[in-house]
């Protein structure tokens, strides 16, 4: 299999899970956010989310930047399935994902 095939099949396995993409929606709404903000607003351990995070991640659809002990997460607005995404949520209602948090 060519190796355009073997990463179109890393982005759509990461994208066929539906709490991926409630992530995905989450990011889009509220930009970048620390592991543990998303953590909250899910009422998911961290554990569990860094998992389908990695997931994301390896496919090119989120970037991660780390500061300190925490990492940020934020859409890959380059990559080939932002639009995509795009998209999908302009349809959604985003009032009920947004999150306010503080700063600290």
């Amino acid at each position: 299999m060519s190796e355009v095939l073997v990463d179109y099949a890393q982005v759509f396995n990461a994208m066929a899970d539906k709490f991926r993409l409630e992530i995905l929606l989450y990011l889009y709404v509220n930009d970048e956010r620390c592991v543990c903000h998303i953590s909250d607003y899910f009422n998911i351990g961290q554990s569990s989310i860094s998992y389908h995070l990695k997931i994301l991640h390896e496919a090119d659809i989120i970037n991660k930047r780390q500061v300190a002990v925490w990492n940020y997460y934020s859409l890959n607005q380059n990559s080939e399935v932002y639009k995509l995404l795009e998209n999908i949520f302009k349809n959604i209602n985003m009032k009920g994902w947004i999150h306010n948090v503080s700063n600290e």
